[in-house]
C-alpha cells in the first residue's frame, strides 16, 4: 500500500518574493491539504543579496502560512539552472513561479516557465498584481 505524504511545493521567486499575489496562492495550497514549502532565489548573482532575500523572505511567508519554509539559494544567476538543481537535489510535487506583472518580468519574457515545464514537474505562474498609476 502506497501512502503520500504531504505535497511538496517549490516556490520560486526574486523580486515578487513579498506579493499579496503569492501568499495568497500559497494560503489556498496549504489550507487544501498538508505541504511543505521550499522557496528558491533562482537568480543569485550576489549571493549576499540572496541570502538576505531568502531569509526575509522565507519569515514571511511562513508567518503567512503557518508553515516553515525551507530556503535554497541558487548558485549563479540563470534561472533555470537553478530551478534545474532544485530538482535534482529534491523531489517536489508543483512548482510555483511568482513573477512581476507583465512587461516587467523578464522571466516571461524569456519563457522560463514553459521551460521549466520541460522538466516534468507541474508550473503553475503566480504574477503579481499591477501596481496602479
Amino acid at each position: 500500500m502506497e501512502t503520500h505524504g504531504p505535497r511538496r511545493i517549490l516556490i520560486v521567486a526574486n523580486k515578487s518574493v513579498a506579493t499579496p499575489s503569492l501568499i495568497e496562492e500559497v494560503t489556498r495550497r496549504s489550507a487544501a491539504g498538508a505541504c511543505q514549502l521550499a522557496l528558491l532565489i533562482p537568480d543569485a548573482s550576489d549571493p549576499a543579496v540572496a541570502a538576505w532575500t531568502l531569509r526575509r523572505a522565507r519569515k514571511l511567508l511562513s508567518r503567512a502560512v503557518g508553515l516553515p519554509v525551507e530556503g535554497i539559494v541558487a548558485e549563479g544567476d540563470d534561472p533555470y539552472a537553478g530551478i534545474a538543481a532544485a530538482l535534482r537535489g529534491a523531489h517536489y510535487d508543483e512548482i510555483l513561479i511568482s513573477t512581476l506583472p507583465e512587461p516587467g518580468s523578464q522571466w516571461l519574457r524569456d519563457g522560463l516557465p514553459a521551460r521549466v515545464e520541460t522538466l516534468g514537474t507541474p508550473v503553475t505562474v503566480v504574477s503579481a498584481a499591477p501596481v496602479a498609476s
